[in-house]
């Protein structure tokens, strides 16, 4: 039988225990930053809370953190979208680092930001965008429809415009270098999971110079908000396909609706599957085994470098027991296989 890390063999009120640790941490760290006036603390959210950028943020109280956040590449204007750099790498644990970036579901007023964004964020070929949310539920959207879905010969294309006005007031400008195209190129739908789809990506500049970018956006709409999956399998089959197809050094760029409680469970689970010593087989090994002298629990290690990041990765208690289930899931089914 293989042998569990000690980790998984903990009870959900341990964990449970965990997680209200975690949550009460960030508490802390949310009383610093609201008081934080002259934005010197490591938690500043900086201009986030600025009048000025609320057609920006989807939801009033989910802020990325000032030290982190992406600033878009403007030539002038207003350089803020409500996202945030993500680097996962545990000592002793990590095999390589995972870069991310977590950001909400674009809004009718942000969607341009997000795919300019994307364009300069991500320098190589191929782009992965994971959506791990409707774009409905309950009547109530989720995200905007961002992407052309080539259900028609209308839906084929979108086009960003260099000059963005979100709030729709003159003030509020966020010019870029040139404008964008997003063009349909195929769609595939996996087991009823998730639907894949291929887009271009084109630069519409003058100079003729920016490449053409390849954008891989994988669409899962089965993850009910504020819950956890119902099965273990389609989740880890979205993190191998999705990695498997995204170019090395480029960001993987992870959106729910607030990008924080279903995209930080992805990024928890995508890194421990596939940059951990734990998860990786062994040469000449038949299963997974893990590392007997690593004495700390890895994936709490992992949510507290998330929530360090942004607020509220993994924000569910649900969401937190639920990894700890996929991995142990994970072991179970490498012991069958032998």
């Amino acid at each position: 039988m293989t042998q569990l890390p000690w980790y998984l063999s903990q009870s959900d009120q341990e964990l449970k225990k965990k997680f209200n640790f975690i949550q009460n941490e960030e508490d802390k760290r949310l009383r610093e930053a609201t008081t934080d006036l002259k934005n010197v603390s490591r938690w500043s959210l900086g201009v986030s809370i600025q009048a000025k950028n609320d057609f920006r943020n989807r939801y009033v109280n989910i802020m990325p953190y000032e030290r982190n956040r992406v600033h878009l590449n403007v030539l002038k204007g207003n350089d803020y979208v409500n996202a945030s750099y993500v680097k996962v790498e545990v000592p002793h644990q990590s095999t390589s680092a995972g870069y991310y970036i977590a950001t909400q579901g674009p809004t009718k007023n942000t969607w341009g930001q997000f795919w300019q964004m994307c364009y300069n964020e991500c320098p190589w070929d191929d782009i992965v965008i994971v959506m791990v949310t409707p774009l409905v539920e309950h009547g109530r959207e989720k995200c905007f429809p961002y992407w052309p879905l080539g259900l028609n010969n209308n839906d084929m294309t979108r086009i960003i415009p260099s000059e963005q006005y979100p709030s729709g007031n003159e003030d509020d400008l966020s010019a870029f270098g040139q404008s964008l195209e997003v063009k349909y190129e195929t769609s595939e739908r996996f087991d009823d999971q998730y639907t894949l789809t291929t887009l271009k990506l084109i630069p519409r500049g003058e100079d003729k110079i920016s490449p053409t970018k390849t954008v891989h956006h994988f669409y899962f709409d089965q993850w009910r908000d504020m819950s956890k999956p119902q099965e273990v399998i389609p989740i880890m089959e979205l993190c191998q396909h999705s990695h498997r197809l995204n170019s090395n050094g480029n960001p993987i760029v992870v959106h729910c609706s607030a990008g924080v409680g279903r995209s930080g469970t992805f990024i928890a689970l995508d890194h421990l599957i596939h940059d951990t010593v734990d998860f990786h087989k062994k040469e000449g090994s038949l299963g997974l085994e893990p590392k007997i002298e690593y004495k700390k629990d890895l994936i709490e290690q992992i949510v507290l470098q998330l929530r360090s990041q942004r607020m509220k990765m993994v924000q569910m208690s649900d969401q937190f027991k639920f990894v700890y289930h996929a991995a142990r899931y994970l072991y179970e089914v490498a012991g069958n296989d032998n």
